[in-house]
C-alpha cells in the first residue's frame, strides 16, 4: 500500500501543468526606427496552455491575428484600439500571429509541445504538385504607378489630457504621422505613430504645466510628405 501510494505521488508531481504565457506588444522607438514589435517573439507552452497578448502601455494602434491555416483567430479592428486577448492551444504545433496595422515587424510564433514538453514535428512539406517551379510566374500584366499624392491631415484639434495633450484628426491614408513639441523653440518631445486612415488620436504625455505648439507632419509609404500642421495647446 505505502508502495502504491508514493508511485501515485511521483506521478503527480511529475504530471506536466497547463501552462500560461503572456506576449507584450511594444511600441517602436526612434532608436529602433520605430519597429513595433513583440515580446518575446516566439513562446512556447504545453498543449491545454493559454496565450495572452496585451496591449498594455501602448499608444500606436495594434491588433492580433492569426498567419496560417491551422488556426483562425483574432482580436478587434486594426484601425481601433484593441483590448488583451487570449486564446488556449489544446493541439500541439507552431502558431504564427501577427498585429495587421503593422505586419512587417510585428509577427511571432506560439510553439504548443505535446503534455510532456516534447516539441511538435515539423509540418510535412508540401506535394510536388504545390511546390513553386522558376517558370510559374506569368508575365506581368501592367506597370506599376507610382504614388505621387501626398497624405492630408484635416478636422485638426487638441486639447489638454492627464497633464498631457491629445491630438485628434483625420487622416486621409495610411500613414506615419510625426509630432513635434516645442516650447518656446526648443523641441521638448517626439512622437511618431503608423495609423490608418479616418479619424485618429495622438497622445503625448507628461508635460510639465506650459504653452506647447506641436507641429505635425504625415509621411504615407510612398514616401509622400503632408504639408505641416501646427496647434497650439496650454497645459496647467
Amino acid at each position: 500500500m505505502r508502495v502504491f501510494l508514493a508511485a501515485v505521488l511521483v506521478a503527480v508531481v511529475l504530471a506536466p501543468a497547463a501552462s500560461a504565457q503572456t506576449v507584450q506588444a511594444v511600441d517602436g522607438t526612434e532608436a529602433d526606427n520605430y519597429n513595433n514589435r513583440w515580446t518575446p517573439q516566439t513562446t512556447t507552452i504545453r498543449a491545454g496552455g493559454t496565450v495572452t497578448w496585451s496591449f498594455a502601455g501602448t499608444t500606436a494602434l495594434h491588433n492580433v491575428a492569426s498567419r496560417g491555416a491551422n488556426w483562425s483567430f483574432r482580436n478587434g479592428d486594426p484601425g481601433s484600439a484593441s483590448p488583451s486577448a487570449s486564446h488556449t492551444f489544446s493541439a500541439p504545433g507552431t502558431y504564427r500571429f501577427v498585429c495587421e496595422v503593422h505586419a512587417t515587424t510585428m509577427f511571432g510564433d506560439v510553439v504548443v509541445t505535446d503534455a510532456s514538453g516534447n516539441p511538435p514535428p515539423p509540418p510535412p512539406p508540401p506535394p510536388l504538385s504545390e511546390q513553386p517551379f522558376p517558370n510559374d510566374a506569368g508575365a506581368p500584366s501592367g506597370f506599376e504607378v507610382a504614388d505621387a499624392l501626398a497624405p492630408r491631415l484635416s478636422r485638426m484639434a487638441v486639447r489638454t489630457w492627464h497633464r498631457g495633450a491629445r491630438l485628434r484628426f483625420r487622416l486621409d491614408e495610411p500613414a506615419v504621422v510625426s509630432v513635434r513639441v516645442l516650447r518656446a523653440s526648443v523641441t521638448v518631445k517626439r512622437t511618431r505613430a503608423m495609423l490608418l486612415r479616418g479619424r485618429r488620436k495622438l497622445t503625448i504625455r507628461r508635460l510639465p504645466a506650459g504653452v506647447y505648439r506641436l507641429v505635425v507632419s504625415a509621411r504615407d509609404l510612398a514616401g509622400n510628405r503632408s504639408r505641416t500642421r501646427r496647434v497650439r495647446v496650454t497645459v496647467r
